[in-house]
């Protein structure tokens, strides 16, 4: 693994967790703002970033393999917004802090649907373990702190499992983007990023008239998590070119660690509203937990 490829990994795991700071300020700061109303706003701007980042990007298979990329893309980006829309919904009442560690249930998830549903893989000892240190990560965060509402970890738990679905058919979209003749891995990903989130942006375009009216403050609120979340995104497949994407994974997870630090400091400046005021002791628990996740991705992987 390449020094450059890790430090990207570093970055784009900081700025993910940065992200999800400024989207739970967001829902947070105007309680009548639903998670759709933020979901297609912040990704009406990313869609706009994303037809920039196209122009570059553009190869003439786009139009003439469109009905070859575009159905497999289609189930990526819905499945996405629908775990994107229940993440807002859990952060309504869930800090980042003990947020995204909890994305980390993503690993059960996959391992479900490719045992259950896909019958695409067997498990080791090890893989076993990685996913009960996932489930006592789970169990670790659920008591740092005020008790998580079930119906709050049952928002995550979906949010877990649309990123699941969609992280297959991004690995699919990937790989049918990459017969278009583009040898840099880099070039693949950042065209399949710019594809996925167009079409999200139009999306959430055709949505938005359907949702309720707010003030103008609302996009403003949207659009650090827009900027934040793009950033980390070019980073992380900087990273997966470096190092491969099961190196980049486990660097990504580093985004659990970012997101304990990050909330610490909120609460000691005194964000309670973002991050609640916690003892030392509660801290290195959700420290220990995400380090306990990032353990777990580690041994799934290897």
């Amino acid at each position: 693994m390449t020094i450059t490829g890790i430090l990207c990994g570093l970055v784009a795991a900081l700025f993910m967790a940065l992200a999800f700071v400024f989207s739970g300020k967001a829902v947070r700061q105007c309680p009548r703002l639903s998670s759709l109303g933020l979901l297609a706003r912040a990704h009406i701007i990313m869609g706009v970033l994303s037809l920039i980042g196209l122009y570059f990007l553009w190869v003439p298979e786009i139009l003439s393999e469109f009905q070859y990329w575009f159905p497999i893309t289609w189930y990526g980006v819905t499945f996405y917004l629908m775990g994107q829309a229940c993440l807002f919904m859990a952060q309504r009442t869930v800090d980042p802090s003990r947020l995204v560690p909890l994305l980390g249930l993503k690993l059960v998830v996959l391992a479900l649907i490719n045992t259950l549903l896909l019958n695409l893989d067997t498990y080791g000892w090890m893989q076993l373990l990685a996913i009960a240190c996932t489930i006592f990560s789970a169990f670790l965060l659920n008591n740092a702190g005020k008790k998580i509402p079930l119906s709050s970890l049952t928002w995550v738990l979906l949010a877990c499992c649309g990123y699941s679905l969609s992280d297959i058919c991004i690995k699919l979209q990937v790989g049918r983007i990459g017969e278009f003749g583009m040898e840099s891995l880099t070039r693949q990903s950042l065209l399949s990023t710019c594809l996925s989130y167009t079409i999200s942006g139009i999306t959430s375009a055709l949505i938005l008239p359907w949702l309720s009216r707010q003030p103008a403050k609302v996009w403003k609120l949207a659009a650090p998590f827009s900027m934040v979340w793009m950033i980390g995104i070019v980073f992380l497949f900087a990273c997966f070119e470096q190092i491969g994407t099961v190196n980049g994974n486990i660097v990504q997870s580093t985004r659990g660690i970012w997101a304990v630090i990050l909330g610490a400091i909120l609460a000691r400046r005194g964000q309670t509203y973002l991050e609640e005021k916690t003892p030392w002791n509660i801290f290195f628990r959700r420290l220990f937990a995400a380090l306990l996740l990032m353990l777990a991705i580690f041994l799934y992987n290897f």
